[in-house]
């Protein structure tokens, strides 16, 4: 799941007029022409695909080569101590070789009967309402599948052309078509496969090559994911069930395409033929559609009004016989409702009116079709523990997991996008025990770090305060603004039940400001070797393996815990004046190279802190105390950490202390999986093992829970939990044997 480079030759129509060969180089070439400004054709759409991918954003690569191709140019001239000219010359294309040679893979080839492929069966595929393929998908990593040539077929219908060629899907957006591409914030990374718009990559993917059951030939199959992603450029947005894709137009139509009776959705809103009112947010009366295409209680806000990006619009709002509301279907981006206040703007550190409670938010879930349903007692928990609005968790929650649907929400239970860099969203989202720890982990980690002052992201305690700091996406606070407007006017509130913020006022403290702990009973696991230790390193907590630990030589790029470590120490030790942001740039390097020769007394200095560098000036990692590789130990607790840049679980190892997850293996431990965890059937009851008419736990889809064996035995899975809420009379954090009916619903699936 890992993005990439164009790396082909293709002929495709010129982006201004006539046609022209756009022709990518491989990375060990150096027959590049000399480029500058005025320069255009073929080579300046290598250069500025190249520039995007090494985030240096130019945005569409054109060919032609302007002013802001020179500005990232000199940037990227900088930044590897060239000559900053702005042109690109033999030493700066061996320089752009070299940082793109790190991008190269190959397509994963798998045989038709391999066990890493898994759920291969019929999807379908809907554009607009309509069924348009029932490609065979599968599962591979956690992620889902489909045929690339069945896609193209579906984008035929939207009058999209392509080609493809070594591994380059090149969708090409005819200028008549009306449609827009957003080329803003490209960046991509590694990958087999290069998904392209008219030219410019936007995304590289790792590509699977499998037996198509339908043909039976060897087809490229992409993650849908980074396919979906690239779609939302030309405004088409989807939605994924598991099984089914529906794809939806943009707001307002281009030539061509059409909308009417089939596009609406109901639960997320509705506009009508005028829209919403814009920077009031106010829908009125006028807001619904008509007899098909209104949603009812949950569709148009009325008084409240539904605003912000995500709000009432022709794509996903309903409508009905009138077709797509055009350009004055949207609200405006600031999620008001009026003079009486903004959603953006509600201190988020008071609690949700009374209103919004656990069955009202299990009842919207449901009425909504989303598999969050059952989760209405987790969202209150965290409000109530930690101080944060339960309506901004449910719609922030549904914005990030696309209500519970995601991939990263069904294969990691990580229902906010926790860790899910843009790079390569996929494999860096963290993983977590259960929905339910996700959410009370959510709730923690905004109220001690967005939402208190004087925090490391403190701004103000509202969704505009957030959004500086929290995601780059400019229409985020109004999206989740949107949605809580949305849910508020479900359940009968309006923004003037909502606490606005003003500067210095105080708010309720929370009950705890303790990061959450999931709770085992009875794991066991298998401690596995680890590159730079003599077995496996455990700490007396989570916060001092993040600061002690040495996960890999910190670099241009490299993130986290570690690299602040080194900023604070080169800030001690020769007086750097470092920002201690955990970013390893250009300062950082400078600083270590400037150490390296001052007090290590290198001839030349590579800027590289190494293994040998962290344990002589920093870390204890040459007398750590390890569990030898190998070692079977018994597992109690989990908390979510961090491991250099990446977000991973921490495991609490019972007679040692606290280690990194990557390197131990569970044993027995398995999660939840109901038959459809994309339906709203995703509670798991548990009940006494004496007497099963009584129930003791509520488990949800993918939570973990320790097992024997995967398999039933009389008719019931035997599991161990520890109960996380309150629940059947035991308290939260009891230690508990129950059964689960082996009924068909439930199965256990290993997690290692």
């Amino acid at each position: 799941m890992k993005k990439q480079r164009l790396l082909a030759v293709m002929i495709l129509p010129s982006l201004a007029s006539g046609a022209m060969p756009i022709v990518a180089h491989a990375a060990t070439t150096s027959t590049e022409p000399v480029l500058q400004v005025g320069s255009t054709g073929a080579a300046v759409v290598t250069l500025q695909n190249d520039l995007n991918a090494l985030g240096f954003t130019v945005g569409q690569a054109d060919g032609d080569y302007g002013p802001l191709t020179t500005t990232e140019v000199k940037a990227f001239q900088t930044s590897h101590h060239l000559t900053a000219d702005g042109a690109v010359g033999p030493q700066t294309w061996s320089a752009i070789d070299a940082a793109m040679a790190a991008f190269a893979s190959k397509p994963v080839n798998l045989s038709a009967n391999s066990p890493l492929v898994t759920h291969l069966e019929a999807k379908q595929i809907y554009y607009n309402g309509k069924l348009i393929t029932s490609p065979d998908g599968f599962t591979y990593q956690g992620t889902t599948y489909m045929p690339i040539w069945y896609v193209m077929n579906t984008m035929d219908q939207v009058g999209f052309q392509h080609t493809w060629s070594n591994n380059v899907w090149n969708i090409i957006v005819p200028s008549n078509s009306g449609f827009k591409v957003d080329y803003s914030n490209i960046k991509y990374g590694k990958g087999s496969t290069s998904i392209a718009i008219n030219g410019t990559v936007v995304d590289r993917v790792d590509a699977v090559i499998h037996v198509d059951p339908a043909s039976g030939q060897p087809t490229t199959y992409l993650p849908i994911w980074y396919v979906m992603d690239a779609l939302t450029r030309v405004g088409i947005q989807s939605g994924w069930q598991g099984t089914t894709w529906t794809m939806k137009p943009p707001a307002t139509t281009p030539a061509g395409g059409s909308s009417g009776s089939t596009g609406s959705t109901g639960s997320t809103g509705s506009t009508g033929s005028t829209g919403s009112t814009g920077s009031t947010g106010s829908t009125g009366s006028t807001g619904s559609t008509g007899s098909t295409g209104s949603t009812g209680s949950t569709g148009s806000t009325g008084s409240t009004g539904s605003t912000g990006s995500t709000g009432s619009t022709g794509s996903t709002g309903s409508t009905g016989s009138t077709g797509s509301t055009g350009s004055s279907g949207t609200t405006g981006s600031t999620g008001s409702s009026g003079s009486a206040g903004s959603y953006t703007n509600v201190d988020l550190r008071f609690p949700a009116p009374g209103n919004v409670n656990a069955n009202t938010i299990d009842q919207y879930l449901l009425a909504n079709h989303s598999p969050m349903n059952g989760l209405g007692a987790s969202f209150m928990a965290a409000q109530n523990t930690y101080g944060v609005d339960a309506n901004y968790l449910v719609s922030h929650a549904i914005l990030e997991s696309a209500w519970g649907q995601s991939q990263i929400a069904l294969a990691k239970n990580n229902l906010f996008g926790y860790g899910a860099y843009d790079a390569d969203p996929g494999d860096d989202a963290g993983m977590f025990p259960s929905d339910d720890y996700a959410i009370r982990f959510e709730a923690w980690e905004v109220r001690s770090n967005y939402l208190t002052p004087g925090a490391s992201e403190y701004v103000s305690p509202t969704l505009t305060g957030m959004n500086v700091h929290y995601a780059t996406d400019p229409q985020w606070a109004s999206s989740i603004g949107s949605l809580m407007a949305q849910f508020s006017g479900s359940v009968g509130s309006t923004i003037s039940d909502y606490t606005q913020y003003t500067p210095g006022q105080s708010a309720p403290a929370p009950k705890s400001n303790s990061e959450p702990v999931y709770y085992l009973n009875g794991a066991k696991g298998t401690t596995k070797s680890t590159p730079y230790y003599n077995g496996v390193p455990y700490f007396s907590s989570m916060g001092a393996g993040m600061q002690e630990m040495f996960f890999g030589q910190l670099s241009i790029g490299s993130s986290g815990e570690p690299v602040m470590e080194v900023q604070q120490f080169l800030n001690q030790q020769i007086g750097a004046g470092l920002t201690v942001d955990g970013q390893f740039g250009q300062a950082t390097q400078t600083a270590v190279k400037k150490f390296e020769s001052q007090v290590m007394g290198m001839a030349n200095p590579d800027g590289i802190w190494s293994y040998s560098m962290w344990t002589k000036y920093i870390g204890t990692s040459s007398s750590q105390p390890t569990i030898p590789a190998g070692t079977t130990v018994n597992i109690t607790q989990i908390e979510q950490g961090m491991a250099g840049g990446l977000v991973v679980p921490w495991y609490y190892v019972q007679g040692y202390g606290w280690v990194d997850s990557q390197y131990v293996s569970f044993n027995n431990v398995y999660r939840v999986q109901v038959a459809n965890p994309t339906g709203t059937s995703t509670s798991v009851p548990v009940y006494s093992a004496s007497n099963t008419s009584q129930q003791i736990a509520t488990l949800h889809n993918g939570d973990f829970v320790v097992a024997n064996s995967a398999s039933p035995s009389g008719g019931a899975y035997t599991v161990q939990i520890a109960v996380e809420l309150a629940t059947g009379g035991a308290a939260a954090g009891t230690l508990m044997t129950g059964v689960i009916p082996a009924n068909g619903s439930v199965t256990l699936v290993a997690q290692h």
